[in-house]
């Protein structure tokens, strides 16, 4: 449970030891529903005591003490929209007491997050961007809330909303550093390096120790064709974190673009060490192996990259050339075919399956 919700509840017990009725005209039968609910809440009987609260409240709708309690109830149960409707109906009625009643607020937007935050993880998205934004009506300036309004719109891929929500985290609060990476993350698919690395590096400014700023600067760096300033950036991230799969793969993609191939098989290996699955890591480590002629390391890097994902064109393109430069005709023929059904390798591939066909002429 929220450690607020905690905290407001323990006082709320404590509380609620002293309430007068709210009312002179409260019937009886609900006061006793009340207490005995009151009673079992002490106990921390949270199921029982919302069974009597409950029966309170049915008997006398307006009775805010008795709403009040049944709100810290269901909250004790994790019962967060139950919570919050009673907590609402406690705030319309009011309390005998108005310390109580000045908690409620601050309760009401816990409670509405946490309520979004068990939509989000159940995947839906529309009802916790709802509840996300109920709490912000009760704690204004909740970046966190802004925040998390921007990944539920992005999980529904509604980019401009996103962008929206993240600048307005950033607006409640410019030292939360995870908005600034989210809009480097859109600025950057859309093509717009200069805003993405200034949200990157305003993020690292924010936090020495933040990995994902840079390896979001590192992507920004390689789409920009600065792979020197990509691979020292890079560093600096699996220095942070040096279990870091995708920086590892990263770092050696972006050395082999450099030519520097035999610099990059230690951080490839790294990263299949790291993640054992990962057909990208694979791949690039077999293009690594490629560069410098070690052609059997090759063909093992690279089986084991089309075995792990369906249709890995660019990895049975490498395979094909490894097979090619070892005499083994056939497999290099059946790599080169099917690679060749994809267009960003059809004339590479289709070049090398005609040199195989062209015929020696002695001398050559």
């Amino acid at each position: 449970m929220n450690s607020t919700i905690r905290t407001t509840l323990a006082g709320a017990v404590l509380a609620l030891a002293t309430l007068q009725l709210s009312h002179a005209e409260t019937p009886t039968e609900a006061i006793s529903h009340y207490r005995s609910g009151y009673e079992l809440l002490q106990a921390k009987d949270f199921r029982n005591a919302a069974i009597e609260l409950e029966h309170a409240v049915q008997i006398d709708s307006t009775y805010g003490d008795a709403l009040y309690a049944l709100g810290m109830a269901h909250a004790s149960l994790q019962d967060y929209d139950k919570s919050a409707t009673a907590l609402e109906g406690a705030l319309r009625h009011g309390t005998s007491r108005q310390e109580l009643a000045q908690r409620i607020p601050r309760l009401l937007g816990d409670l509405y997050f946490k309520a979004a935050l068990k939509s989000r993880k159940q995947r839906r998205y529309g009802e916790a961007i709802d509840r996300f934004s109920q709490s912000l009506i009760y704690r204004q300036g909740n970046a966190q809330a802004y925040f998390s309004i921007g990944t539920c719109h992005l999980q529904l891929r509604q980019r401009d909303k996103a962008r929206t929500a993240f600048e307005a985290a950033i607006k409640a609060d410019a030292k939360y550093k995870w908005p600034y990476v989210s809009l480097g993350n859109i600025h950057r698919r859309a093509g717009e390096f200069a805003q993405a690395k200034k949200m990157y590096q305003m993020a690292i400014s924010l936090d020495g120790q933040f990995a994902e700023a840079f390896e979001g600067l590192a992507h920004v760096q390689i789409a920009s064709d600065d792979l020197d300033g990509a691979v020292e950036t890079l560093r600096k991230a699996v220095a942070i974190n040096d279990d870091f799969v995708e920086g590892f793969v990263l770092i050696g993609t972006a050395l082999n673009q450099l030519g520097r191939h035999g610099e990059a098989i230690a951080p490839l290996q790294r990263a299949v060490t790291l993640e054992s699955k990962n057909a990208d890591a694979h791949y690039r480590l077999a293009e690594s192996h490629l560069g410098v002629g070690s052609l059997r390391d090759a063909v093992i890097s690279g089986k084991r990259a089309v075995g792990l994902q369906r249709d890995f064109h660019a990895a049975e393109v490498i395979l094909a050339d490894a097979h090619y430069k070892l005499g083994q005709m056939d497999e290099a023929r059946r790599l080169y075919t099917a690679a060749s059904t994809d267009s960003r390798f059809k004339d590479y591939c289709q070049h090398q399956l005609e040199e195989m066909d062209r015929p020696v002429v002695e001398g050559e």
